[in-house]
């Protein structure tokens, strides 16, 4: 049935309106190429006019190519014409892992645990914003971020990374990869970015798609090597000092003053200090950040709510240097801030009123607890060559080192014919190196506690043909 609202024609006669309306339809795709049209008759009925409307608006619609009709049996769309307006239905490919909904077990994702995110207290501080804020939460934003979420977040700083920042320094943005982009246009044009290897890919794929240089820095036991740094040549280096990834490591108070050295070399030089997910440490406290003890005015620091709430929630932040600031509001101030008014208040008193601390001790616990559980159920399942395990200190994933001659890709494809998706060290180096082999990468914040016994008798199973095969 075709049933137009003839009441909102604005003026224009019945005849123009319908004529309007189906010709919209014909478009827009609602009224398909080649499909035949209702009869005058059933359309006039349908819509409470005259047959005369309707014959009109059709004649008008059939002058202009986009009907025709045919004797005996009616009107139909048209099906050969070719219009930049013609509605064209596109495919989406699914972004999401083939084998995402088959798994018995993903290691590979490293994601937060969608289930603890806490709806009943964000839910009761975004009603109490929306009863405050009112008008305010739909009018533009502010350039930088709002103001008392900066602020909440200079206090958290100050409390939890020994940062001492104004909150004017402070950038609010939709997620690191927007930060990025502005960042790096802050930055010497000819900087040469480095990355650490192993290290993060997605780092690599935004230099990539920003289009600057880059290249990269070995790592050594106590973070960032040092003599690699000097030799790759570059200007800008980005590192996550608190706790790499996926290494697990800790760079330690003497590697942290080499690298401020290295700052203070040239003024070229900067740091940026990533710090995605510093509040994941289970024993002791976080050093402090490399902002705090840097006087040279060149550490940028960035870091996300995405692993500690919400992906969902599209918050990201950075604290640039009194320097980078005056550039990036003197050259960036016609932006909007791309962060909804709305979830930033509700941040702000989420933070403010102690609910995000609640949140991560919560948190910490939990995933406290699982790295635990994954790390024995490993260990007491004999058939998996476990050689070592690390990382239970900080983050949400362990490193397993295996005494195994099946090469990496053969692990993977292995555990993959048994429902588990893993990633192996090696594949986040951006050449071979024969040190970060037979490692595996396991992320576990999202595994179900009660099949982790399971899924490592499971895994247990890749090695099975190796095991007898040295016992023969």
């Amino acid at each position: 049935m075709l049933i137009y609202d003839l009441e909102q024609r604005d003026g224009k006669s019945k005849y123009e309106y319908l004529y309007q309306c189906l010709k919209e339809d014909i478009l827009n795709g609602k009224l398909a190429e080649g499909e035949k049209m209702p009869s005058k008759r059933q359309l006039a009925k349908e819509n409470g006019i005259s047959v005369r409307t309707v014959i009109n608006a059709y004649e008008q619609l059939q002058m202009e190519g986009y009907l025709q009709s045919r004797e005996r049996s009616g009107y139909y769309v048209v099906s050969d014409f070719d219009s930049p307006l013609r509605y064209q239905k596109i495919t989406i490919p699914d972004p999401t892992p083939e084998k995402e909904e088959k798994w018995v077990a993903d290691f590979a994702s490293n994601t937060t645990v969608y289930e603890k995110f806490p709806f009943s207290m964000w839910t009761k501080v975004m009603r109490q914003v929306l009863g405050d804020y009112n008008l305010h939460l739909i009018m533009r934003g502010e350039f930088l971020g709002s103001p008392e979420l900066r602020y909440e977040i200079a206090k958290y700083l100050y409390h939890n990374r020994s940062m001492v920042v104004s909150p004017d320094c402070i950038v609010i943005g939709t997620g690191i990869e927007y930060l990025y982009s502005k960042l790096i246009g802050l930055l010497p044009e000819h900087a040469v970015y480095a990355v650490e290897n192993p290290g993060y890919r997605k780092i690599r794929l935004i230099y990539e798609e920003l289009g600057v240089k880059w290249t990269w820095t070995a790592m050594a036991e106590n973070g960032i090597h040092m003599g690699s740094l000097r030799s790759s040549q570059a200007t800008v280096v980005h590192t996550s000092p608190e706790h790499h990834y996926p290494l697990g490591t800790v760079m330690s108070a003497r590697r942290r003053q080499e690298l401020l050295k290295w700052l203070e070399e040239s003024e070229e030089h900067y740091i940026i200090e990533d710090d995605y997910d510093c509040e994941f440490r289970y024993n002791g406290h976080s050093i402090p950040a490399l902002f705090g003890l840097d006087t040279s005015g060149r550490v940028i620091y960035m870091n996300t709510f995405s692993k500690t709430l919400s992906p969902g929630i599209r918050i990201s932040y950075m604290v640039l240097p009194p320097k980078l600031l005056e550039r990036y509001v003197n050259s960036a101030n016609f932006f909007s801030n791309t962060s909804s008014n709305l979830e930033q208040h509700t941040l702000a008193r989420f933070l403010r009123d102690g609910y995000f601390d609640r949140h991560l001790n919560r948190l910490r616990k939990y995933y406290l607890s699982q790295g635990e559980k994954l790390k024995h159920a490993i260990e007491y399942t004999p058939t998996i060559p476990v050689e070592e395990i690390v990382g239970m200190e900080t983050g949400t994933h362990l490193l397993v080192k295996l005494h195994t001659e099946l090469p990496d890709a053969e692990v993977k494809r292995r555990a993959q014919e048994r429902g588990i998706h893993l990633c192996c060290l090696s594949e986040f180096c951006i050449e071979e190196q024969k040190r970060y082999e037979h490692v595996l990468v396991l992320n576990y914040s999202g595994m179900e506690e009660e099949r982790m016994q399971e899924v490592a008798e499971l895994l247990g199973g890749v090695f099975d043909s190796e095991i007898a095969e040295k016992r023969e």
